[in-house]
């Protein structure tokens, strides 16, 4: 009986399978893009849309939006 708990015991005191740490590889993030929003309403109509670009988006459409709101 003694051997059975002494058995017991020593299976409970030892770590059972380590899990061994796979090394994490890092994650290549790409920055952020600042991107100007404009709430547009069109007439007639009870939604509002929202327009969101880059600044290079809106300036290849005519339109700076930096210069626009006043963000120099």
């Amino acid at each position: 009986m003694i051997a059975t708990l002494l058995a017991a015991l020593f299976a409970a005191t030892t770590p059972a399978t380590e899990t061994v740490a796979q090394p994490t590889t890092p994650v290549a993030t790409t920055p952020r893009v600042k991107r100007y929003c404009i709430i547009d309403r069109r007439e007639g109509s009870l939604q509002k849309g929202k327009i969101c670009r880059t600044r290079d988006e809106w300036r290849t459409r005519g339109f700076d939006p930096v210069l626009v709101l006043g963000r120099v």
